[in-house]
């Protein structure tokens, strides 16, 4: 985010004011693994904000997304204001036309990788056997029976 505040032409006093917030509260950690309920790139997050408006979105840097897509640029407003969040935070900020605004992390659904890892549940151990299934006979998917058929079915 300080790379950002260098380089990324301020959008609106407004929303620079959001980022130099952003950037002094230091919510990011910048140890390898972050908690698992943290809004940060690419994570996937369901949130509310003022307006009413609820939705499920993945953050994302500028320019990796289409317009209209499930991706919240982290230059937009809503996009800023959720990163460094955790679940069940959120952040007010002042909008360019004068009014207030908030938004709430609701969930974080989908975290990328270099998260703390969720404990995985023991896996069984499984055997392979050479020649197991020689004695089952397959029938392919697109065969209308014994022998050759006449072809894939329409079905």
């Amino acid at each position: 985010m300080d790379r950002m505040l260098r380089e990324w032409p301020s959008l609106t006093p407004e929303w620079l004011a959001l980022l130099k917030r952003k950037v002094s509260a230091g919510r990011l950690p910048m140890e390898l693994h972050a908690p698992a309920d943290l809004a940060m790139i690419d994570a996937r997050v369901s949130f509310r904000c003022a307006s009413g408006l609820t939705d499920t979105r993945s953050l994302c840097l500028p320019g990796t997304y289409a317009p209209g897509s499930a991706f919240l640029p982290i230059t937009t407003f809503y996009g800023l204001a959720l990163l460094g969040l955790r679940e069940g935070q959120s952040m007010a900020f002042d909008r360019p036309e004068g009014r207030r605004d908030w938004i709430v992390l609701e969930k974080v659904l989908f975290q990328p990788a270099g998260v703390d890892p969720a404990p995985l549940a023991p896996r069984r151990p499984f055997r392979l056997i050479a020649g197991g299934l020689v004695e089952r006979a397959f029938t392919a998917a697109n065969e209308n029976g014994p022998g050759r058929g006449p072809g894939p079915s329409a079905a």
